[in-house]
């Protein structure tokens, strides 16, 4: 704002007349065109904490819904059809038409007008009553339904982009339909066309209250307070409503004569002042980016959705990021998202442990009060449990988040590339809102990447249980656990201590992924490149002699040939456990607890037959190489086969790196065993 703003103009002088012979009360406030040449209020003397600065008479000037009916010219039947905004939008259309009419006739006229504002707003007066105020009222007010196609452009790959193209969509067929209810009563002719109502919708998104304010209890319900709506917005700013029996007062923090007087409208994201008001605020503390999540590809849809359900998530829920934060809602539901059909079927067993049958005689209110505490009794251990559903679910969690926040980052980075310098002041404001928008992300990035470093540190210690992280800590299969397990209480996994991991680890997402692949993750890829000169290396060079490991599956490859290496190098991690089970070495830990379960169950008939099917194939191969070391009549076993391919089923982990997929198994090594490796293979080098 200017900090030298001019005098106040005849309008304003005539707005501050009309509002104290209608009863305001404004002692220390004045109205001055600031920089830009809008109406603000500023204040005239001291103004001190608390001090009620302002009163507004309820039943005088305030324009409400009631009002707007009474004095539209619409049968009862047509106005009973229309909502409170669209009532209050056609009144406005009416009060602006007439100050149009107004502005065109006489002075003498205009000082008859200015004499029968001082009255009470009757059925006769009340389309010239709120002149002074309409005056005050901008011809356009430069929100996001404004916006012409170029400034619709500098939106591009935001959230608003679309909010605001269905808004202007919705908007339109709301007026359409407005016209055919009102029929020949409010027609174009008569000044009701869709650019004034686009105007009269834009003064409601950026000026109208809850009538609440005023105990109005109807939903929805809003009103327009003159003088009130002049005061512009300040973020984390001390404002007090007061509600009287005369109407409203309102106070706030110290403000000093010569300051402009300021409204909170609340903690409110530069998306909602963008669209709701036109105007940004740089560094806006309050800043958002909405998310949405969907199952409409996941088999396991039906599932997912019923677990979320408990914790009140729905399909179309929208989820909010804010700087540095991630909800604990909105991560729940990514470790849904990110579950396997066994972690599904697991979590899905702690909503039927609970007995939801009641006696066949229970009255209704009984049956009503039993289903509401079941309800409520897996809403908390779901809570619990989604807290950390095992460690393979956190890291693909993790991983789908960062590619969803990577992705949403990007759409912003890309088109900012194409766009030229603002034209304009929503070009310049948009500009803001993209920048705190690519910020919110980068920020939720850096705590996501906070919270990969302490689940690979996690993953290496010798404290965390094996059983309880990386297979649920149960080994009865098909029955809720609720017993996993992180090193530290849940309290200690707070956004706080993440944003400190974050700003001491030196490495980028990409690396420290890179380094899960090493650590965590086992491959045939990883097994073949560490393994080559060794026996099982060259037993399976021999088995699949057609493949080069250490090459990716290619966008050249058919579907066909794809599949192919696919299997091959399911094989070769199916093996290289069930061999490892002779001399775990760097999987010591990982072996010993993966041998307490058998998740072969699990395999339909087509997939068992599969496996053995495999297993005939490389029998001949791989025992001529060596039959001691494989032995297929006492180790590579068909129940060998089947565990080891339970597990492939159940901790497969896939981690986007770059562009790149990796897939592989979850096995994190032996930490004492990964160094010695590296010592082994520098000596060897």
């Amino acid at each position: 704002m200017d900090s030298s703003p001019s005098l106040p103009s005849s309008k304003q002088t005539r707005f501050v007349n009309w509002l104290i012979a209608n009863g305001a009360s404004f002692p220390k406030l004045e109205f001055r065109a600031d920089a830009d040449g809008c109406g603000s209020v500023y204040a005239s003397a001291d103004i001190a904490e608390d001090e009620v600065f302002l009163t507004i008479p309820f039943e005088r000037i305030v324009i409400t819904d009631a009002l707007a009916r009474n004095h539209l010219p619409l049968p009862s039947a047509s106005a009973q059809l229309l909502d409170s905004r669209t009532a209050i939008i056609l009144f406005l259309i009416r009060q602006q038409t007439a100050a149009a009419a107004a502005n065109q006739s006489s002075d003498n006229e205009e000082k008859k007008e200015g004499k029968e504002s001082s009255d009470s707003p009757s059925s006769a007066t009340v389309v010239s009553f709120y002149k002074p105020y309409l005056d005050m009222v901008p011809n356009r007010i430069h929100t996001a339904l404004e916006f012409d196609d170029q400034d619709m452009e500098y939106l591009r790959g935001t959230n608003a982009y679309m909010v605001v193209k269905e808004l202007k969509e919705t908007l339109r067929a709301k007026y359409d339909k407005t016209m055919e209810i009102v029929g020949d009563q409010l027609s174009v002719e008569q000044g009701y066309t869709w650019e004034r109502f686009l105007w009269a919708e834009t003064v409601i998104s950026s000026r109208t209250f809850p009538a609440s304010l005023f105990g109005h209890e109807v939903e929805n319900e809003i009103v327009l307070i003159p003088l009130a709506d002049s005061l512009n917005h300040k973020s984390r700013h001390k404002i007090t409503w007061i509600k009287t029996a005369e109407g409203l007062q309102m106070s706030s923090a110290t403000t000093n004569k010569g300051d402009q007087v300021f409204n909170n409208y609340g903690p409110k994201s530069n998306e909602e002042l963008l669209i709701g008001y036109g105007f940004c605020i740089e560094d806006n503390a309050d800043d958002i980016v909405t998310l949405k999540t969907n199952f409409s590809r996941d088999p396991d849809q039906e599932r997912k959705t019923e677990i979320l359900r408990y914790l009140g998530v729905t399909a179309d829920m929208v989820h909010y990021l804010r700087r540095s934060l991630i909800s604990e809602q909105l991560l729940a539901t990514m470790r849904v998202m990110a579950m396997n059909p066994a972690e599904v079927t697991r979590c899905y067993a702690t909503i039927q442990d609970y007995d939801q049958e009641g006696e066949d005689d229970e009255d209704d209110a009984i049956r009503e009060r039993r289903l509401e505490n079941t309800k409520l009794a897996i809403k908390t251990a779901l809570s619990t449990e989604l807290q950390f559903v095992s460690l393979r679910n956190e890291y693909a969690m993790l991983d789908l988040m960062d590619m969803l926040l990577r992705t949403k980052l990007q759409g912003i980075v890309e088109w900012d590339r194409k766009l030229s310098p603002p034209q304009n002041s929503a070009q310049e404001f948009i500009k803001v809102y993209r920048q705190g928008q690519m910020e919110v992300l980068e920020s939720c990035a850096e705590l996501c990447r906070g919270m990969f470093s302490v689940l690979l540190k996690e993953s290496l210690t010798a404290k965390l249980s094996m059983e309880q992280a990386v297979f649920g800590g149960t080994s009865t299969q098909g029955q809720g656990s609720g017993t996993q397990q992180r090193i530290e209480p849940s309290e200690f996994y707070t956004p706080e201590r993440f944003k400190e991991a974050a700003l001491q680890e030196t490495k980028s997402m990409s690396d420290l992924k890179r380094e899960a692949v090493q650590q965590v993750l086992l491959n045939a890829e990883g097994i073949m490149m560490e393994y080559k000169d060794e026996l099982f290396g060259e037993a399976f060079i021999t088995a699949f002699p057609d493949h080069g490991w250490g090459e990716k599956l290619g966008d050249d490859m058919d579907e066909e040939e794809e599949m192919a290496v696919q299997m091959e190098q399911d094989a070769i991690v199916t093996c290289f456990l069930i061999f490892q089970t002779q001399q775990p070495e760097r999987l010591d830990r990982f072996i010993t607890a993966a041998k307490m379960f058998d998740f072969s169950s699990q395999l339909d008939e087509d997939m068992r037959d599969d496996v053995e099917d495999l297993r005939q194939s490389l029998q001949e191969t791989l025992e001529e190489i060596d039959a001691e070391r494989f032995d297929f009549t006492n180790r590579f076993t068909p129940e060998a086969f089947l565990w080891a391919t339970g597990l492939l089923e159940v901790l497969s982990l896939s981690l986007h790196i770059d562009g790149e997929l990796v897939s592989g198994i979850l096995a994190p090594r032996d930490p004492q065993a990964v160094d010695g490796g590296r010592q082994k293979r520098k000596l060897d080098q």
